[in-house]
């Protein structure tokens, strides 16, 4: 099966994320698909920020020493706000009729052959199939709302081809969301903005 990679004027541009970001957002990644097999959930406060937690990952990942204390705080702190989040318990819980973390999968989007992996897909209780994309971004002072309005503009492109393809897994409807771990903020993106 030929893999074609999306468009690069509709791909998100990344180059304004330096490498301990991009590794924080691996980890947290990494770290809520664990968490999401937990059942029952840990607590909040069962996420350590302790010097040595996350230092070798880090390192392996490149981040640079002096980097890797603030690395590791904001992958807590990430965890920490998703877990004191109703939101975000909800998310991760194991209570779904369905769900999956970090599912990929390939199909047809606009003509074109693209494979995705969707962060958390999960079937509700009113049989709704969500797509939940995370996003680790952090957002410094106020105006957060607007901050969340540009980054669903953002990866507007990437969720309607995460659309298109939920969409050939059942009759179900399909809804989709940005979800901050770091901020703790949940941003479903309107249908007309996600279609495919």
């Amino acid at each position: 099966l030929l893999l074609v990679s999306p468009a690069p004027a509709t791909a998100p541009e990344y180059s304004w994320v330096g490498l301990a970001a991009r590794a924080v957002g691996t980890i947290v990644h990494a770290e809520l698909h664990r968490l999401a097999l937990s059942d029952p959930l840990p607590q909040a406060a069962a996420i350590a920020a302790e010097p040595d937690v996350y230092g070798e990952w880090l390192a392996e990942l490149g981040v640079a020493p002096r980097e890797q204390e603030q690395a590791r705080q904001r992958i807590a702190l990430a965890l920490r706000r998703t877990l004191q989040d109703p939101r975000g318990r909800w998310l991760l819980s194991a209570a779904h009729p369905q769900a999956r973390s970090e599912w990929r999968l390939t199909g047809v989007h606009a003509g074109r052959v693209v494979s995705v992996a969707f962060d958390r897909m999960l079937l509700d209780e009113q049989g709704q199939r969500w797509v939940i994309d995370f996003k680790t971004s952090s957002h410094e002072g106020g105006a957060v709302e607007q901050f969340v309005d540009r980054e669903a503009e953002r990866y507007q492109s990437q969720l309607q081809r995460y659309a298109a393809l939920a969409r050939a897994l059942g009759p179900e409807p399909v809804r989709l969301a940005l979800y901050f771990p770091l901020l703790g903020v949940w941003r479903e993106v309107a249908p007309e903005t996600a279609a495919a």
